[in-house]
């Protein structure tokens, strides 16, 4: 009797317990299928927006073919001045940015010993003259005496021997006087062309050595461009192609015509020397400055056109990153000309209606959604 209550009593607190332990599991399964009723949607990938700045509608075109190169401003006549005598410097005649004649005295030296040399050589020449007058008046007395019987021939001869030495004494005796004189007259220093005296490094009372510069001359009338190209560019030289350029320090599209082109390449640079005439008059104050320009081609190009700094990878396989039917894409392309002076590139491999962006970006970007703010 005592074991079946005992065992009655082990039950029901036992019922109990399990009953509320249920009633726990059950209330923590309702909770969890609640949350999971009314957890959020998994994040949906966002599309990427663009500004209408950043894209570029595909044009079609042709564009002339063009060659760029870079070169100087240099004067066609151009002279410098040295010293062809070691004397000092008497008179200077000539400053820098003057205006010169050709014929003009730019400086005189003291040049004293040379015009005692051509005094000396000219008494010589007169003293020869002398003689020569001498022997051939001998010479010709002793013809007559030929003739008349009172001398041999050979007494004769001698006399014409005697003459002909002493014509060829004035000779070398007139060539002492043209050395001489033109050593008296490089004391004079004259200009060889019309221009602008650019450099003077001489002043009175200088010593001046044979061989040094006095003066450097350009004339600002008739100027050239003096440029380069490379070797493997030489298709594109011919004389009489048009050129577009612009000077250093001034943004104006100027004209050129070229002109002259050197027969060989420099074989240190291998570059091709070449020089073009400009169409307008340029300010003398451009001698020497910085010019960039493009020789303009016989044949044109057409395909697509494009700004050059959206092409990716230019040198080895270029590609733009377009955006078609609202995603992005990288599509290859192949580029016909380039054109760094206004920023565009005539390419192939576009669809008409892509737009170029501006906006770099990766391989993960490929394939995602565009949209565009037009505002």
């Amino acid at each position: 009797m005592r074991s079946a209550q005992l065992i009655t009593q082990f039950y029901g607190k036992h019922s109990a317990l399990f009953f509320k332990t249920g009633i726990l599991c059950l209330s923590i399964a309702l909770t969890a299928c609640q949350k999971n009723e009314t957890a959020p949607p998994a994040d949906i990938p966002k599309k990427i927006e663009l500004i209408q700045q950043d894209l570029v509608a595909v044009q079609q075109g042709s564009v002339i073919s063009k060659t760029d190169f870079t070169g100087t401003i240099r004067a066609v006549n151009q002279s410098s001045i040295q010293a062809q005598v070691t004397a000092t410097a008497t008179s200077v005649n000539a400053q820098v940015g003057q205006s010169i004649a050709k014929g003009q005295v730019l400086v005189r030296l003291n040049n004293q010993d040379n015009a005692a040399r051509l005094t000396q050589s000219q008494a010589n020449l007169a003293s020869a003259q002398a003689q020569a007058n001498q022997a051939k008046l001998m010479m010709q007395r002793k013809q007559r005496l030929l003739n008349q019987g009172f001398i041999s021939k050979v007494e004769f001869e001698q006399s014409k021997v005697d003459y002909q030495a002493q014509l060829e004494n004035v000779n070398a005796q007139q060539s002492s006087v043209d050395i001489a004189r033109k050593a008296d007259q490089d004391g004079t220093i004259y200009s060889p062309i019309n221009g602008i005296i650019t450099k003077r490094q001489v002043e009175p009372g200088q010593t001046v050595a044979a061989g040094t510069t006095l003066f450097e001359i350009v004339d600002p009338n008739h100027l050239e461009i003096q440029a380069q190209l490379p070797s493997d560019l030489q298709s594109a030289l011919k004389v009489g192609q048009k050129i577009e350029y612009s000077i250093q320090g001034n943004s104006y599209k100027l004209t050129a015509t070229l002109s002259r082109i050197s027969p060989i390449a420099d074989p240190a640079s291998r570059q091709i020397e070449f020089f073009a005439q400009p169409s307008q008059n340029i300010n003398s104050l451009s001698i020497g400055a910085f010019v960039e320009g493009a020789i303009l081609g016989s044949n044109s190009v057409s395909g697509q056109i494009i700004p050059l700094d959206t092409i990716q990878n230019l040198q080895a396989k270029p590609y733009v990153w377009v955006i078609r039917q609202h995603k992005i894409i990288r599509a290859d392309i192949s580029v016909l000309e380039q054109r760094y002076s206004d920023n565009s590139a005539v390419v192939q491999g576009l669809e008409n209606s892509d737009l170029i962006s501006r906006v770099k970006f990766t391989e993960d970007d490929i394939h995602k959604e565009i949209s565009i703010n037009k505002e």
